[in-house]
């Protein structure tokens, strides 16, 4: 960590360890600062990559009406400049309004106009995308469980114990019925989450879609190109669909996010628990409230048990569990569907390769889904919640291994899967 305890250095920090993977909660802890301080300073480096994390005028900007033409002749240049991303600087930098005015600002630029007066400029000039590059409005396509067990969203949340014993918490929830299936682990690494998901999936049963986010647990890592890491190639074996949501966007896994708040003030924050054995032993009693008492919102007063009872789970056996190898899995024949937001330069990352999606789709979600028996990768859209899925391109996704068919014994009719997501 930088020696530098100034407040711009701490913000400096903190958004250094975040974007090396660490989590928000755990910067905030060892910088003394809250969530609400972190999110701000997140949200500005988003705004302006190169900003100086310094505390900002809160002069009046400008009005827009009274815009010089020279001043409108620099948010122009800047926002050819960012567009054509043809330097290291801009290659992969954000075109939009709060971009050029964070270029405006590092120039001296004054009076520095705001982010209308600079959307009207560009409307002016032309420069304007039709679909809106960035807009936050952009429609964000939820995944919809239609029944018990067909979708499961798992992460992983970190707290420490008196004494400093650090406990990585894996919790798992059914989007469906929100029954939920924890366990505790020393360390995050992709095989303590096979094991978690193992235990969840012979207990809640196997879903047909396993929503995760992109910790390097799940996705394989951030470092080779078209990486199928242990964790999907689990998912494969057991005929398990794997989705990834947005990068840096959480609220698109709400329903976990929801259950880690309940936890915490429900379980975590009414015990001192001592070390993980505590932990453990004490989990079973707060699973038997949740289940059995506990009445989420969306439910409309049922419990989680409740939502569950008479139905047919298929749950992964002892002897499903004999069918997955020991050591390296192989990738078995199966889709994993990755959602994306187009950046500015029309383009999505994803298993750390970039993929050209095209101007058109500027600041809109595509899911990209890959096929690894066809070796096939296509992209979707979907304009609202209420239109059907658009397929918009289709690339080659050549593999350097073979892929194995699917198991009989894993083998599940997919058909209302495929009627949700097509591809």
């Amino acid at each position: 960590m930088d020696t530098d305890t100034t407040e711009p250095a701490l913000r400096r920090e903190a958004i250094r360890r975040h974007v090396l993977g660490e989590r928000r909660c755990d910067i905030c802890r060892d910088l003394n600062r809250t969530t609400r301080w972190f999110d701000k300073w997140w949200a500005e480096y988003l705004r302006a990559p190169q900003t100086d994390f310094a505390d900002r005028s809160r002069a009046p900007h400008t009005s827009p009406q009274a815009i010089s033409p020279a001043i409108a002749q620099a948010v122009v240049m800047v926002r050819q400049t960012l567009e054509a991303a043809d330097t290291p600087a801009t290659k992969y930098g954000l075109i939009g309004n709060g971009a050029i005015r964070g270029a405006l600002e590092r120039l001296g630029v004054a009076p520095l106009p705001s982010l209308t007066t600079i959307q009207r400029v560009l409307a002016q000039e032309g420069l304007t995308h039709p679909v809106g590059a960035g807009s936050a409005a952009a429609h964000y396509p939820w995944p919809l469980a239609w029944e018990v067990n067909a979708i499961h969203a798992t992460d992983i949340i970190t707290r420490h114990v008196y004494g400093g014993e650090e406990i990585e918490n894996f919790h798992t929830i059914d989007h469906y019925s929100h029954a939920v299936y924890l366990t505790q682990h020393a360390d995050k690494r992709s095989a303590t989450m096979g094991a978690h998901l193992r235990k969840t999936w012979a207990n809640l049963g196997l879903p047909f879609l396993q929503q995760l986010d992109n910790e390097s647990a799940f996705c394989g890592g951030h470092t080779h190109p078209r990486v199928i890491g242990q964790v999907v190639r689990l998912c494969l074996l057991c005929g398990i669909e794997p989705f990834f949501t947005p990068i840096y966007e959480a609220k698109r896994n709400y329903q976990i996010e929801t259950f880690h708040s309940l936890w915490d003030k429900g379980f975590w924050s009414r015990e001192e628990f001592v070390d993980r054995g505590h932990v453990q032993a004490e989990t079973p009693t707060f699973l038997r409230w949740y289940h059995t008492c506990y009445q989420p919102p969306s439910l409309n007063g049922r419990t989680p048990a409740q939502m569950r009872r008479g139905v047919p789970i298929r749950r992964l056996t002892t002897d499903l569990q004999r069918l997955i190898p020991a050591g390296r899995l192989p990738i078995t024949a199966g889709r994993i569907h990755i959602m994306r937001k187009v950046d500015g330069a029309g383009k999505i990352t994803l298993l750390n390769e970039t993929w050209p999606v095209g101007d058109k789709w500027l600041g809109e979600y595509v899911r990209a889904t890959i096929d690894t028996a066809e070796q096939s990768l296509t992209l979707w859209h979907q304009e609202d919640a209420d239109a059907d899925w658009r397929l918009i391109k289709t690339r080659q996704f050549r593999l350097k291994e073979s892929v194995h068919d699917l198991p009989p014994a894993f083998r599940r009719n997919r058909e209302r899967c495929r009627e949700y997501w097509p591809g």
